[in-house]
């Protein structure tokens, strides 16, 4: 028999082809896991399942990130003993950079190179340095505003100011009172805003490059000279949010009926509220807009609402506006109060009523109108998860800066499950006595059968 002939005879036994075949499966298996890996690697890809998606970035977040047009370095510095929270903050910017390649990130140990930390001046364990350019910012926490919040500092090529118009006893922005707006200072500060007060008898001119204008409920009239100053400010392109409450003299009256809008001498009583009081309603429903598309089922709350009416059913030639927030249908806009007491009347009218609307001009200007102030005051601010990004987002919407309008954080969902006692009592038996004693009995019978 030829040596052909014998290699032949050995590949057609059984053995043989049946060896070659599970190799060949084994082979093409490890090949296809290679190949995964390596797409995996290449292409970061993670899929959240949980209901309120509790470990993605948010939808502001990934809209900032698509905006970068400059390279951002992250460096993080931890020792031997972070490595829990490196890989933390590891996990969570491989998120970021699925989302935008202009950031690359990498972690450096102190210890093992201090010059590297000495360079970046690092003093404590657990600094994360953000670089763009000549601009730097560094955070110790690792949460997502956090982050967020120094890519923003670092990428922002110019700061936009939001001026709070001051001497008619309006809102201060310097204080913790409930009535004031300390929070949202805070709260436009993280955003890489700019917050100052402006008087304008003091300041007769609002710089137009780069600004907000704020008017929160003057409790004293304007002068005629410093409403002309913003509406000058307005026809130039200028940005305002303007907020009056009720029992408020009615601010830039003269322009409202410019933009075909009227303040009403009314307050809004709406049996929908989260805090049991008609006085302060809550909106969960939001007629369409940029400002409020993301706040879909969330509740904002407010509180001494005086609603807004329109003067024509049509807007005035070049300007656009649109219906921002309504109370529900089972309201009613009472005329008749004074000193706390609050009497409906027939005439009175019934809801859904505005009591918010945006504005775009011909000079291309923003403007953000709504009948409460109450709303962003740090007595009412944290009150629902809404009502920080409602006024953040009004801010956001009036400076064209859309990649800031964010939507409320979720909570985590209760999946705690309540049992009773004897519903308690099924589950031991029939999981820590049934389903052994099932297998124990599988076996014998098997046995008992081959025996």
């Amino acid at each position: 028999m030829s040596l052909l002939q014998r290699i032949q005879k050995t590949l057609g036994l059984r053995g043989v082809r049946y060896g070659a075949n599970a190799s060949a499966m084994t082979i093409l298996f490890i090949a296809i896991m290679v190949m995964c890996n390596v797409f995996a690697v290449r292409f970061h890809k993670r899929y959240d399942l949980t209901a309120q998606k509790e470990f993605s970035i948010s939808q502001q977040t990934t809209q900032i990130l698509q905006n970068l047009s400059q390279p951002i370095e992250i460096i993080g510095f931890y020792n031997g003993q972070d490595a829990a929270l490196q890989a933390d903050l590891e996990s969570r910017l491989k998120e970021y950079r699925s989302v935008s390649s202009q950031l690359t990130y990498r972690f450096v140990d102190p210890d093992r190179d201090p010059v590297t930390a000495n360079k970046e001046n690092i003093t404590a364990y657990g600094t994360v340095v953000f670089k763009s350019g000549d601009r730097r910012q560094t955070i110790t926490s690792i949460e997502e505003k956090d982050i967020t919040g120094a890519i923003l500092k670092v990428s922002a090529t110019s700061k936009t100011t939001v001026f709070f118009v001051t001497g008619h006893r309006e809102r201060p922005i310097d204080t913790t009172d409930p009535i004031g707006l300390g929070d949202v200072k805070q709260l436009l500060e993280a955003d890489n805003l700019v917050v100052q007060s402006i008087n304008l008898v003091i300041s007769q001119t609002i710089p137009l490059e780069n600004t907000v204008l704020v008017v929160a409920d003057p409790l004293d009239a304007m002068q005629p000279e410093e409403e002309n100053t913003i509406q000058q400010y307005i026809d130039q392109g200028g940005r305002l949010v303007l907020l009056s409450n009720t029992l408020s003299p009615a601010p830039l009256a003269a322009s409202m009926a410019k933009w075909g809008l009227v303040w009403k001498n009314d307050l809004l009583l709406d049996q929908q509220s989260q805090v049991g009081n008609p006085v302060a309603p809550a909106v969960l429903d939001y007629p369409y807009s940029e400002i409020t598309k993301g706040l879909a089922g969330q509740a904002s709350v407010f509180n001494s609402v005086r609603t807004i009416g329109k003067l024509s059913d049509t807007d005035p030639d070049g300007y656009y506006v649109s219906e921002l927030l309504h109370s529900s249908a089972n309201s009613v806009a009472a005329t008749k109060f004074d000193a706390g007491k609050v009497e409906t009347q027939a005439s009175d009218e019934k809801g859904p009523l505005s009591f918010g609307y945006t504005i775009e001009t011909p000079s291309k200007a923003r403007i953000v109108v709504v009948g409460d102030v109450d709303f962003a005051t740090n007595g009412f601010l944290n009150v629902t998860q809404a009502n920080a990004p409602l006024f953040r987002n009004m801010v956001a919407w009036a400076a064209a800066q859309e990649e800031l309008i964010s939507v409320p954080t979720q909570e985590p969902v209760d999946r705690k499950v309540f049992i009773t006692e004897s519903q308690a009592g099924v589950i031991f038996y029939s999981c820590v006595v049934g389903l052994p004693l099932l297998f124990l009995l599988t076996g014998v019978a098997v046995w008992w059968r081959r025996r």
